[in-house]
């Protein structure tokens, strides 16, 4: 019985600390080309790539259906700024910066 219950409880706590990003769909595309008018699949899943990648280095996946786009585009600088410098040099560029918002601006609507 304890064994059982142990099980369940690893299960829980490893299910709870983990964020399964969506991959996004031409839908969320067409969705985000209203903002950004340079915005592809490619690029999308590229952002998605970096920000599960790069974000991960100091902390667990964020949801970003949990922030809004105005949120985002606060965070997503001020993150990559700590990146680059925690790292001591220019790990998050202006690209990869520019390719994690559009993904997680489009993807929280």
């Amino acid at each position: 019985m304890k064994k059982i219950i142990y099980t369940i409880s690893i299960l829980v706590f490893v299910s709870c600390g983990s964020t399964k990003l969506l991959s996004p769909t031409q839908a969320d595309v067409d969705r985000g080309a209203k903002k950004y008018t340079d915005i592809t699949l490619a690029s999308l899943n590229e952002g998605k790539s970096i920000f599960e990648t790069e974000c991960t280095k100091c902390h667990s996946l964020k949801d970003p259906k949990k922030k809004s786009e105005a949120q985002w585009k606060t965070i997503v600088p001020r993150m990559t700024a700590k990146a680059n410098k925690k790292a001591g040099s220019e790990v998050i560029d202006a690209r990869k910066q520019e390719l994690i918002l559009q993904y997680v601006s489009t993807m929280s609507n």
